[in-house]
């Protein structure tokens, strides 16, 4: 099983979900939301080869933690995956858009200077403005677009640029979600929970949940186990990208 972005520190109890991962040999991405928060999950999830850290600073925190951002691109030499990275364009987070469009062009110009990274990408509300930053900049970088909210054409576009995309389970529930999710090609997605913050039926995701699969073996006509397997080939030929 694949979790290609997961709040894994953010767990109530993340260790034993950890540990959890570990036994049943699930491939986690564990993005963080800023850069004291990755050095810290470095700590505690840094010792197997199931579970990446990725460097991130969510684009919500991004004007509040400004003296993070040097801590931030002094990173960036050490990791080979960025996330959770981006820019929200919501009404509550307006006051700081200026500020999250420059760090996140500037995020994806040092990470092609520096031979690409693969970036977990947050374009809520700001799919346009996403997709410009990658497209001035794109080379190296394998963009993946986390949670995918845009409209149609700006799928295409994405595309056209080569972004990836991560599905999670509540993309799978609704018609304008299942619509987005059957227009990207099943080479080119890799499920994700964003957990904690998905539950189903006031339950939390764990990183191990099949939803995705499921949803994806039905839509395609095909077993579980054939599911599983392209997006254990989409995996590796994703990390073999970089």
């Amino acid at each position: 099983m694949i979790d290609f972005h997961c709040h894994l520190d953010l767990y109530k109890n993340p260790l034993a979900v950890f540990e959890e991962v570990k036994k049943r040999k699930v491939r986690v991405l564990a993005v963080t939301t800023s850069p004291r928060a990755y050095l810290k999950s470095l700590q505690y999830f840094g010792n197997t080869d199931d579970v990446n850290v990725a460097l991130g600073f969510h684009p919500e925190l991004v004007a509040d933690r400004r003296s993070e951002i040097e801590l931030f691109m002094e990173q960036l030499s050490n990791c080979r995956y960025i996330g959770e990275v981006g820019v929200d364009g919501t009404a509550r987070n307006q006051y700081s858009y200026t500020v999250q469009k420059s760090f996140f062009y500037n995020v994806l110009n040092e990470t092609e200077k520096q031979n690409g990274r693969i970036l977990s990408i947050h374009s809520r509300g700001a799919v346009t403005e996403v997709l410009d930053g990658i497209e001035k900049s794109i080379n190296k970088n394998i963009p993946i677009m986390h949670w995918f909210t845009g409209n149609a054409k700006e799928l295409q576009r994405a595309l056209s640029l080569g972004c990836w995309f991560s599905i999670n389970p509540k993309m799978c529930y609704t018609k304008s979600g299942k619509d987005m999710v059957m227009q990207i090609p099943l080479n080119k997605m890799l499920p994700e929970t964003d957990a904690p913050f998905t539950e189903k039926n006031g339950k939390l995701y764990m990183p191990w949940d099949t939803d995705v699969i499921e949803f994806l073996a039905i839509q395609y006509g095909k077993s579980i186990f054939e599911i599983k397997n392209q997006m254990e080939i989409n995996l590796r030929v994703l990390n073999n990208s970089i």
